[in-house]
C-alpha cells in the first residue's frame, strides 16, 4: 500500500531519482509513518470509484516477484486503486472505508504498522473521545463497563513468549502502569480498588477522568473505581 502524499523525496537514503516532489501535509491518520511511503499488503482488494469529496490516503502496489534477489524490484509503482479511504460530511461526522482488509491481516500477521494505522484511524473517527487510556509496556487487554455509580475495568496480561498462541507457557508480569478512565456523571465517589487482591489504590482526578497506577500486573485485575 502506497501512502499518500509521499515523502520520500525527503526522507534520508537510497533514492532512485524519480521521487515525486514533497506537496501538501499528511492526514491525522498516517501518524507515525513520516519516514515511509508504503505498508505491506498482502490480502483481498476490489477497485473502487471515489465520489466527491472522499480521499484516499492508501493505494495499492501490485504483487511483484521476491525471489530470486535480481528480480526483487516493483513492476507498478503506483495505481489508483483506493485501500484506505476517508470522508468528513457536511455535518461533522466522519467516515472511515476499508477496502483493503488490514483489520484481517493484523489479526493474521500481527504486524505492527497494521496496528498503528487502525488504533490512528479509531482515533481520528472518534475525534480522539475516547474514555479509556492505558499506558505502560507489554500487551494489555481492556473490558470497561459501567454500572450504576461505578465504573469496572478488567486488564488481562497477554504478554507472554508465545503470545497469540496457546497454551501460554509462562506468565510474564509487566508494569507499570498508568490507567486514566473518563468517569460517567453518575460516579461521584473518586475511590479505587483493586478487585483481585482488595487493596485500595490513590487516585488522581482531574477535568472528570480519574487516573491510577498499577506498579505490577501478573495475569488478571480488575479495577473498580466509584
Amino acid at each position: 500500500m502506497r501512502l499518500n502524499p509521499e515523502r520520500r523525496a525527503r526522507v534520508d537514503g537510497l533514492q532512485a531519482g524519480n521521487e515525486p516532489a514533497v506537496a501538501g501535509e499528511r492526514h491525522p491518520v498516517l501518524c507515525g509513518f513520516e519516514e515511509t511511503d508504503m505498508l505491506p499488503f498482502g490480502g483481498a482488494l476490489e477497485s473502487l470509484k471515489l465520489d466527491a469529496g472522499a480521499t484516499a490516503l492508501l493505494t495499492f502496489v501490485p504483487a511483484f516477484p521476491i525471489y530470486p534477489p535480481e528480480t526483487a524490484w516493483i513492476r507498478e509503482p503506483k495505481t489508483e486503486i483506493p485501500g484506505l479511504i476517508l470522508r468528513t460530511t457536511g455535518a461533522g461526522s466522519r467516515i472511515a472505508f476499508l477496502p483493503a482488509d488490514l483489520d484481517r491481516r493484523f489479526a493474521r500477521d500481527n504486524l505492527p504498522d497494521h496496528g498503528d494505522l487502525l488504533a490512528n484511524l479509531i482515533r481520528w473517527a472518534v475525534k480522539d473521545d475516547i474514555p479509556l487510556t492505558v499506558q505502560g509496556p507489554g500487551l494489555v487487554d481492556c473490558h470497561l463497563y459501567h454500572q450504576p455509580g461505578r465504573v469496572i475495568l478488567h486488564l488481562v496480561n497477554l504478554t507472554s513468549a508465545g503470545t497469540w498462541r496457546q497454551p501460554v507457557h509462562e506468565l510474564i508480569p509487566v508494569g507499570p502502569l498508568r490507567v486514566e478512565v473518563r468517569l460517567p456523571s453518575d460516579v461521584r465517589r473518586k475511590r479505587a480498588r483493586l478487585l483481585v487482591d482488595g487493596t485500595p489504590i490513590t487516585t488522581a482526578t482531574s477535568a472528570g477522568r480519574c487516573c491510577v497506577e498499577i506498579e505490577s500486573l501478573l495475569d488478571h485485575q480488575v479495577i473498580l473505581l466509584g
